[in-house]
């Protein structure tokens, strides 16, 4: 019998995650030319485009590491290839990973994406299809209420009150449901204390950029704070 890791690092399943990111690649190849074309039509210098673009592509490389820390985080359980084309296209590690945790649960495994495993393969089409089709309500939403509900969040924001509030509020309402069962959950301690190192690395940082008006640390924050919390657990995992 085969093991759903067969289907998910099998040539099918290749071939379906291969065509959206050749699409996404297109796609960035037309923005760039389209791009070049502007900076013409714009008379900008050709020595001024060279360095925006050098400068654009080393920023981008740094931002870019949770993206690869995420795929290979993923990869043991979900396989090469779909981490590859959600991370690649429009999904994030939150998402993907909360996806895969509630399917697998709900399809009768306690343990969530922990025990992959051991799920089958009709588990595994299941994650698939949680994942993928979920995630077109982000596109879907903003191309049918985007312009609306900005303009009316703009509207209300500018009025203050009880809106200004709000909006911070929900804010942090999403980040807490995403993130309080993993803090409270007192029995990984692992999980714990990489939440406070990497908390406290990226307040450490942000303090840092101020003082030192070091922006790029600022900027970088994010992925910096990531790879010391991951660096954590390993740290922590090794002595326990």
């Amino acid at each position: 019998m085969k093991s759903y890791l067969d289907v998910a690092n099998g040539n099918i399943m290749f071939i379906l995650c291969a065509i959206p990111i050749i699409i996404v690649l297109i796609q960035s190849i037309i923005f760039i030319r389209l791009g070049i074309k502007r900076t013409k039509d714009l008379g900008m210098e050709e020595g001024t485009v060279k360095k925006l673009t050098a400068n654009s592509i080393i920023s981008s490389i740094v931002p870019s590491l949770p993206i690869i820390i995420s795929l290979a985080v993923l990869m043991p359980s979900l396989g090469k290839y779909l981490p590859w084309m959600r991370l690649s296209v429009i999904g994030s590690m939150m998402y993907e990973s909360m996806c895969a945790d509630i399917v697998i649960k709900e399809m009768g495994y306690a343990g969530g994406l922990q025990d992959a495993a051991g799920i089958t393969t009709a588990v595994f089409a299941s994650v698939v299809w949680v994942m993928c089709v979920a995630s077109i309500a982000w596109p879907l939403s903003n191309a049918i209420g985007l312009k609306t509900y900005d303009k009316k969040l703009t509207s209300m924001q500018k009025s203050g009150g009880f809106m200004v509030v709000a909006t911070g509020a929900l804010f942090i309402g999403l980040m807490a449901v995403m993130a309080f069962p993993r803090v409270l959950d007192i029995e990984n301690k692992v999980g714990i204390i990489v939440i406070i190192v990497s908390g406290v690395a990226a307040i450490l940082l942000e303090f840092i950029s101020k003082k030192t008006k070091i922006k790029a640390l600022s900027e970088f924050s994010f992925p910096i704070a990531m790879l010391l919390g991951m660096a954590s657990a390993i740290v922590v995992n090794g002595m326990v």
